[in-house]
């Protein structure tokens, strides 16, 4: 019952708008707490920043997936002055398809920081692919599934040095690069790829190739990675 209640909570934190009235943006209502790192036609990703104390003015948002990177509490109010406050926790991860507008204030004594996948109407759907290759199943010891339901699917993606993944399919994804470092591409042709991945790089693909990725750099690379279903 508890997780229930708090799985309610996080989904209210961070939810899209029932509301007819005109839609508030939160990077335009509150910039110093949402700060964009990638927005097309098709998705909009913010990394939300609160300081202890700090809140933000009232809000929506679009249909949404959302990682706890730094977790705190949190006191939420809605437009009829309700008040819900909460612990979140770090590494918590969350879908809203829609909810209500609301107002965040950061209560407790950390900075709290979340990656927030907003998508739009426009969003790219699943391709049927002959003998698609899920990652996940793979190489499952590199591809950790923090989240699946019929929108998406959440991976946390953890090469290490020298490490390598199985040949495998995305659907229309976006992803956060949390920890960077050098990786090799290869394609099932034979051609081969090597690039820099920097830390916060955030970048979308609507679709894409098979391949095959290998850890070449000397560190630990992490990505987080939104698969739209």
């Amino acid at each position: 019952m508890k997780n229930i209640l708090f799985y309610t909570f996080v989904l209210l934190l961070f939810s899209c708008s029932g509301s007819e009235e005109k839609f508030l943006h939160p990077d335009s209502v509150s910039p110093e707490i949402y700060e964009v790192l990638l927005e097309n036609d098709a998705v909009k990703v913010m990394m939300v920043t609160f300081k202890p104390g700090q809140g933000d003015k009232m809000h929506d948002h679009n249909p949404m997936t959302f990682h706890v990177l730094k977790g705190g509490k949190a006191k939420v109010v809605l437009p009829d002055g309700s008040v819900n406050e909460r612990e979140i926790p770090s590494g918590f991860t969350g879908y809203s398809a829609e909810g209500q507008r609301h107002q965040v204030t950061n209560i407790g004594e950390n900075e709290v920081k979340i990656l927030l996948f907003e998508e739009k109407k426009n969003t790219p759907k699943t391709e049927t692919v002959d003998n698609f290759l899920h990652p996940e199943r793979s190489s499952p010891e590199i591809y950790e599934v923090l989240l699946e339901n019929e929108h998406v699917k959440v991976l946390m993606v953890t090469f290490d040095s020298g490490e390598g993944d199985e040949m495998h399919d995305h659907n229309p994804m976006t992803f956060h690069v949390l920890e960077g470092g050098k990786a090799k591409v290869t394609l099932p042709d034979g051609s081969v790829n090597e690039r820099e991945i920097p830390s916060g790089f955030t970048g979308y693909n609507p679709k894409g190739q098979r391949h095959q990725v290998t850890n070449v750099g000397g560190n630990q690379v992490k990505i987080l990675l939104v698969e739209h279903s």
